[in-house]
This record gives structure tokens, C-alpha cells and sequence, in this order.
């Protein structure tokens, strides 16, 4: 398998194959440049 930066929010086990999340991930851990607006998510779901 090809190496591979973990975020540090991931526990790895790379003997086990296996991926624990250590705590949730913020919108600043997103390693590319987005532009997110989670209240526009929650507005459209509350119309709906």
C-alpha cells in the first residue's frame, strides 16, 4: 500500500487495516482550499 498522510483526528492501524476516528474533524482540518457555510445546509434542511 501506498504511504499516506493521516490526519490526526484518525487513530491508523496499518497491521490491522483498521481506522478509528480520535475526534470529530473541524472545518479547518479539510486539507484543500473550500469554501463551506454549514448554515446554509441547515437552513435548506429546515424549509424542507
Amino acid at each position: 500500500l501506498t504511504e499516506r498522510d493521516v490526519p490526526d483526528y484518525l487513530d491508523v492501524d496499518n497491521s490491522k487495516l483498521t481506522a478509528t476516528f480520535v475526534r470529530t474533524p473541524s472545518l479547518g482540518d479539510v486539507p484543500y482550499p473550500v469554501i463551506m457555510e454549514p448554515n446554509l445546509v441547515v437552513e435548506f434542511y429546515a424549509k424542507n
